[in-house]
């Protein structure tokens, strides 16, 4: 049974050991492959971007140098509009200057040169190397007028740059790409009279990309790696291509469908992309060409960006994988042998949890952790021992701490008029109250009674809680009841019991107080309020009178302080009528403190909400009172005591 349970716990460690070296070696394999890949997509992206900048430079420059030619050339022809003839000098002498150009061209508007007729589109071009030729090629048939060049061109004004058509197939010179550049042509006094227009030549791109290509696949790809070889038969790595705004193919390979680089997108320097092109993934770095409408596009396969990533990772994980077999053996054998001691301690680990704390430990030869471990454990086993014997000791004093707080609540609730309704006899008074500590005992109270046809009552509250709070408020309950049978006065009865207070109040607790007494035969109200919430007055329905803006209001109450604070203290004396129907509410802080678990007090506001719309006895009023504020503190633990008492005269 030992031995099994020693090879359990060494199979249980060896296991957690290798797993989690297992762990950390998928996220080091993970790391690094993901920072090959990485590495790998940012040195496409660079290359892609380098050979992006180089044409466009290229491209941008010799667009350049046909603008400032353009601009040149307009000049000339601009300067010499007085006859067609003059018109073709211009063009054969500008054209034998810049010998770059395939062909330059005017054409004017309808009817400008009125030997000529509505067309005249003076084009000259080379015939030969040396050899300029002449044409008028306006006509009905070549109706110059609906191009889409000419209206650009007569839309642009003297400052702007020049605007380059699509490129078109010609053979009527020679077989070639071509685009135009053109511009508007200004008579001396600044008014369009035509078009301006220089041809260029662009069928030596595609020798230029093919060139660009072959460069780039020498450079990244060697004759010699037999696995890179394969790579390039898998598909197209590298490929310049070059698209007008319709997107239509200028230059590069004619297997590739640019269609998602049409449009706005084709306007837009991007970083390096990925893009689905016919289930091929390529990864595209584009660049919009200034001074044209077309875009520049560099494609480069996912084999040819990735390829050097996906062999170092093969290569990684191999190499990982044979040292993670070397370390789980080895691991395995380490693991078996040092966990023999632990075993031993697991079991006498055991019997202690079983309550045996006189069990023996074992020894060990070597001071080494876990002999530290077995001190440690011996060390726990005696303080464990000791706090379970101290525990049964606490266990049974609380019990009776317990015991003796329950008694002394039920001796404080005895204390308080609790049998309702109070008065079952007469029918010109109903009250109601009810208390709730926030402990066992608190330190609320309330007391009434009828002598000599009038009724005394209180409500209280002692500063703290638990038991010295309750202790004062028991014997503030027993003043109240001895000095109220004999006197009237509620201001004299606050005075007396404030005297008896402060006699050996060492603690300086004090208590809040409303003392009334009422008299059952006139209605008549004397009160005094030692530092307590004023209560309210409700006026039954429908007896509202005249002045009074609500059927509730807070009764007035002078600012007198508290009773156990200043033995010499003065306290006033109020009084207030009540007709048939008014009822009074009393209540300690406990109502307007009451905080939920966001910590938002009651307030007066929620008080006087409930009471506007209540209508009903007082029972049904505190009633409703308890259900709106155990609606709003919710399961938040009560903060403080609470009491209500509810007073209805009924003549």
């Amino acid at each position: 049974m030992g031995k099994e349970k020693k090879s359990k716990l060494s199979r249980r460690i060896t296991w957690r050991v290798i797993g989690i070296i297992v762990f950390f070696n998928v996220l080091i394999i993970g790391a690094i492959i993901v920072f090959t890949f990485i590495v790998s997509l940012l040195s496409g992206s660079s290359r892609g971007q380098y050979v992006t900048d180089g044409i466009a430079g290229n491209m941008e420059t010799m667009m350049w140098v046909v603008k400032t030619v353009a601009n040149n050339n307009r000049a000339e022809v601009e300067a010499n509009l007085d006859s067609p003839e003059q018109v073709f000098d211009a063009l054969e002498r500008e054209l034998r200057i810049n010998k770059g150009l395939v062909s330059i061209f005017a054409a004017f508007e309808p009817d400008y040169f009125k030997s000529e007729g509505r067309w005249f589109e003076a084009y000259a071009y080379f015939a030969d190397s040396m050899k300029i030729e002449r044409r008028q090629i306006g006509s009905p048939k070549h109706d110059y007028f609906k191009s889409v060049w000419y209206e650009k061109a007569l839309n642009l004004d003297l400052e702007d740059d020049g605007y380059l058509t699509d490129p078109y197939f010609d053979d009527s010179v020679g077989n070639g790409m071509y685009c135009n550049y053109v511009l508007p042509i200004f008579d001396r006094q600044g008014r369009k009279v035509g078009v301006f227009g220089a041809v260029l030549d662009i069928s030596w791109l595609n020798e230029s990309i093919h060139a660009i290509e072959k460069t780039v696949l020498k450079e990244v790809y060697s004759d010699s790696v037999s696995i890179l070889k394969e790579g390039l038969k898998r598909n197209t790595l590298f490929s310049i291509q070059i698209i007008d705004s319709k997107g239509n193919r200028i230059a590069g390979s004619d297997s590739l469908d640019l269609s998602i680089l049409k449009g706005e997108q084709a306007k837009v320097d991007d970083d390096l992309e990925m893009a689905d092109l016919k289930g091929t993934y390529y990864y595209i770095n584009s660049k919009h060409l200034n001074y044209t409408n077309w875009t520049l596009a560099v494609l480069q396969g996912f084999d040819m960006v990735f390829l050097y990533g996906e062999i170092l990772a093969v290569v990684i994980l191999l190499f990982m994988g044979v040292g993670g077999i070397v370390i789980f053996f080895f691991t395995g054998r380490s693991i078996s042998h040092a966990t023999k001691p632990l075993a031993f301690l697991s079991e006498s680990a055991q019997e202690v949890a079983k309550g045996n704390f006189d069990t023996l430990l074992p020894t060990f030869e070597h001071n080494d952790e876990v002999t530290q471990l077995r001190d440690s454990f011996g060390i726990m086993q005696q303080s464990l021992k000791q706090y379970v014997e101290e525990l049964k000791t606490s266990t049974a004093a609380k019990a009776s701490i317990e015991s003796e707080l329950t008694i002394a609540h039920n001796i404080q609730m005895s204390m308080l008029p609790k049998t309702f309704p109070a008065f079952p006899n007469r029918k010109d008074i109903e009250l109601y109250a009810e208390l709730t500590p926030a402990k066992a005992v608190g330190g609320d109270l309330y007391d009434f009674f009828i002598h000599d046809e009038r009724l005394f009552f209180c409500i209280g509250d002692v500063s703290g809680k638990g038991v010295p709070a309750s202790l004062v408020m028991a014997v503030t309950r027993t003043l109240f009841r001895n000095i109220a049978v004999h006197t009237f006065s509620p201001s004299h009865i606050v005075q007396t019991m404030n005297m008896n207070v402060c006699e050996g109040n060492d603690n300086c607790m004090f208590v809040t107080l409303f003392v009334g007494v009422l008299d059952l035969q006139t209605g008549h109200l004397r009160y005094c309020n030692a530092g307590h919430d004023a209560p309210y007055i409700l006026k039954e329905k429908g007896k509202v009178e005249s002045g009074q803006s609500a059927a509730a209001a807070l009764l007035a109450c002078d600012s007198n302080l508290p009773i156990g604070i200043m033995s010499d203290g003065q306290y006033t004396e109020q009084e207030a009528d009540m007709t048939s129907g008014d009822m009074l509410f009393l209540y300690t802080d406990g109502l307007t403190e009451a905080e939920n678990s966001s910590h938002e007090l009651f307030g007066e506001d929620r008080i006087t909400d409930v009471i506007a719309a209540f209508d009903g006895s007082p029972q049904e009023l505190i009633a409703s009172m308890t259900g709106v504020v155990r609606q709003f503190v919710g399961d938040y633990e009560q903060s403080d005591d609470l009491t209500m008492l509810a007073i209805q005269y009924k003549k």
